[in-house]
């Protein structure tokens, strides 16, 4: 199951006792925290608290600020570790509001980034998302980064994509675990490069890239027995035998697990959980049933209290399934019931744009940055230029070579404003297109998710139901079947997979029989070779297609309409005719929406269209594109998070 890939392995950094105050009360705050963090990792979970809650109280007493903030970061670790989420909050907002006291950025960075990891383990993802924005625009706006700064920034890329991956957002998951192990191994961390392999393997195994998970989690495994880091290793087993799992090398799968059990007590809490819902999807997977069940049950007694909310929900799935089959329908109609509320809370399409939207600014201001810099980097060593050659220029040459360079700068200018323009409107539109992508795919995820868990609730209530009419069951059972096919029929329309499988031409002829029926004679003709394009060109043209005959079945009238793709070398023409009842092609111009989209999405091809109509004419849209030329970008788990 999925929720086994996402066990978190956290580390908070926080602020050093060395440089503090060198009288004795102060001096007593620091040992007190420096014994509750070796009592912390020897397991003496109570004597650490004790000596963690007598720090902070005397902290407080003395209105030891830096003391203070060293308690609140460690003490946060300490909660968290122990799934106190609501007290490490508590903990993080103090941290947090000693250090804008102290108008000590970079520690305000460390707590928006604790803060942010107690919202999503609490499920609230938005707010985790605006808490993590905040400590990388600290660590932004840094200058010359040290190797600490650099440290940090891991950090943030590295809990960045662990909310990716709970947002089910694959792509740009792996991408920050990329960013943050390449960080880690510039710093020769190779702790931290354990931590952000993690990340990387999730995305890969969600991704059923299963070869290079294997890969990854084995590298992983040989960190974490280097380091004698207990928690590295179990987390290396835990995903390995999830990868076994999904490549159906059950009994590798279960030994690996076995191996995990036996490290379970040396490990803060949280691991166990992970371990018995992996031992149950693994017999789950081999049928066995009864077994699977029996540690479901085991898994479930412990996971309200140790399990983050995005992990419970493919818990509760997995258990819906086992139920299911074990025939207990009242039970597995209630997890799933509870998969459903759960799956819609975390990963509702309003929380998706916030992080979307926080983490495309966030990139807009990184990018915006590098181009200053650059600038500014180029103008230093044009002045250090014109330093050295200063002497053999006489007045009037300057002069002339001052003009030169005024005119060709603004020049140089009015280009570059016209290009940047030219490259936001594109950006522009391919955030538009990714934004409709995502929700044409989940809106056809939840049709199958949703409606289809509706459905298979059905068929639990009919099993129920013994000894009622049998006509009506298969009534019933008709009425289900019906349902189903509508499904299909939608979400292929939303999310047209045939177009990045099986090719463009074919997945337009698919469309083209799909919706063509008796009151519209839609023809559809390929003629010669298609050039070679690539999936996000082929994803924007079939796109313009479905718009078309689309408007033609809603407002043309027609009888008859036909879409012809013609190949010539590397360019490809597309021609959507009907014989409906037109429109006013001038009219539209300034108030066609549709037309304006059309317009936007060609000139981001870089391709050409015709649209010829008239009142009772009937339509005629012609485009044309060249392969070489087309521009498009693309359109559209167990992870680590690391504290500071």
């Amino acid at each position: 199951m999925r929720y086994l890939l996402f066990l978190c392995l956290a580390l908070f950094i926080v602020d050093n006792a060395k440089g503090q105050p060198a009288t004795n009360d102060t001096a007593r705050v620091h040992q007190l925290i420096e014994s509750a963090r070796e009592k912390q990792q020897q397991g003496l979970a109570e004597a650490a608290e004790r000596d963690f809650r007598q720090a902070g109280e005397l902290a407080e007493q003395l209105n030891f600020d830096r003391g203070l903030q060293l308690y609140a970061g460690y003490y946060c670790v300490f909660l968290y570790q122990q799934v106190r989420y609501e007290e490490a909050l508590h903990m993080g907002q103090l941290q947090l509001e000693v250090s804008e006291r102290l108008d000590d950025k970079p520690r305000m960075g460390y707590a928006y980034n604790n803060i942010s990891l107690q919202y999503q383990a609490q499920g609230k993802l938005r707010q985790a998302a605006e808490f993590l924005m905040k400590a990388l625009e600290i660590s932004s706006e840094i200058e010359s980064l040290t190797p600490r700064d650099r440290s940090d920034r891991r950090k943030y890329y590295n809990n960045l994509s662990s909310l990716l991956l709970d947002m089910d957002d694959l792509e740009k998951g792996k991408e920050y675990a990329l960013q943050a192990l390449e960080i880690a191994e510039e710093l020769q961390d190779t702790l931290a490069m354990g931590r952000s392999l993690v990340n990387v393997l999730v995305a890969e195994a969600m991704a059923d890239d299963l070869n290079a998970a294997e890969l990854h989690g084995l590298q992983l495994l040989a960190i974490g027995q280097s380091l004698n880091d207990i928690q590295t290793e179990l987390t290396a087993y835990i995903n390995l035998s999830d990868i076994y799992r999904r490549q159906k090398r059950y009994p590798l799968a279960l030994e690996t697990y076995q191996k995990a059990l036996g490290l379970v007590q040396k490990a803060p809490p949280g691991n166990e959980v992970y371990i018995l819902s992996g031992i149950s999807s693994v017999y789950k997977d081999m049928a066995a049933y009864g077994q699977a069940n029996a540690y479901f049950d085991r898994a479930l007694a412990l996971a309200e209290m140790e399990l983050t909310k995005p992990k419970l929900i493919e818990l509760y799935l997995s258990g819906a399934e086992i139920k299911e089959r074990m025939r207990a329908y009242q039970e597995a109609l209630l997890l799933r019931k509870q998969y459903e509320q759960l799956n819609d809370s975390l990963r509702n399409q309003e929380t998706h744009n916030t992080i979307q939207e926080l983490e495309v600014k966030y990139q807009t201001s990184e990018k915006e940055k590098a181009l200053a810099e650059r600038d500014l980097k180029i103008s230093e060593q044009r002045s250090e230029l014109e330093r050295m050659n200063k002497w053999i220029v006489v007045a009037v040459a300057l002069l002339v070579l001052l003009t030169i360079l005024l005119l060709s700068g603004r020049l140089i200018n009015q280009q570059k404003r016209k290009t940047a323009a030219s490259e936001q409107a594109n950006r522009l539109l391919e955030a538009q297109l990714l934004g409709e992508e995502t929700e044409r795919a989940r809106t056809a995820r939840e049709l199958h998710d949703g409606v289809a868990s509706i459905l298979s609730a059905a068929k639990l209530h009919i099993h129920a139901r013994n000894g009622e009419d049998a006509a009506a069951q298969a009534l019933v059972g008709e009425l289900i079947e019906t349902a189903v096919q509508e499904i299909r029929n939608i979400s292929h329309n939303l999310a047209p997979e045939i177009v990045l499988n099986e090719g463009f031409a074919q997945a337009v002829q698919e469309f083209c029989r799909r919706v063509n029926h008796p009151g519209l004679q839609l023809e559809c003709y390929v003629v010669g070779e298609l050039p070679k394009l690539d999936k996000n060109t082929e994803l924007i043209l079939y796109r313009i297609i479905q718009e078309a005959v689309t408007n033609t079945m809603k407002h043309a009238e027609a009888t008859e309409s036909i879409v012809q793709l013609v190949g010539e070398g590397t360019r490809l023409s597309i021609t959507i005719e009907d014989n409906g009842k037109g429109f006013d092609l001038q009219q539209l111009k300034h108030t066609g929406i549709g037309l304006h989209n059309l317009s936007s999405r060609m000139q981001l091809l870089r391709g050409s269209h015709e649209i010829h109509s008239a009142p009772r004419k009937g339509t005629s849209i012609y485009i044309e594109i060249d392969a070489l030329h087309t521009t498009s970008q693309p359109v559209g788990k167990l992870e680590t998070q690391d504290f500071v």
